[in-house]
């Protein structure tokens, strides 16, 4: 599964859902939506956010409507920080969820597993 680049009407969507008071995360999904396989480093400066992955578990049961999610992975080649030490970088991006489930399994309302 490869990070999405959104169109502007796929962002356009995908901020409709996100709650508007919820201002971190839309600074989120407006990044990645334009910026695929961002680093920690540079979402976290990009869109003043702390804690990206709490942002992304909070915001992604709104993108689920749009058959997106926010997640990350480890780059292939570990970042170094500026000491020469391996760092705990992620690459940051919006994914898209297949129409149909993949595995013949139903997937569950997210308001239903509350």
């Amino acid at each position: 599964m490869k990070a999405q680049t959104l169109t502007d009407t796929e962002l356009d969507n995908a901020l409709s859902v996100v709650p508007a008071h919820f201002a971190q995360a839309k600074r989120l999904v407006e990044h990645l939506a334009k910026n695929t396989n961002s680093l920690t480093s540079t979402v976290a400066s990009t869109c003043s956010i702390g804690n990206i992955s709490d942002v992304a578990r909070k915001t992604n049961p709104t993108l689920f409507k749009e058959h997106l999610f926010i997640s990350c992975k480890r780059p292939v080649v570990p970042v170094s920080n500026q000491f020469g030490e391996r760092s705990n970088m992620f690459m940051w991006g919006i994914y898209k969820l297949p129409d149909e489930p993949q595995n013949g399994i139903e997937v569950q309302n997210m308001n239903e597993l509350k």
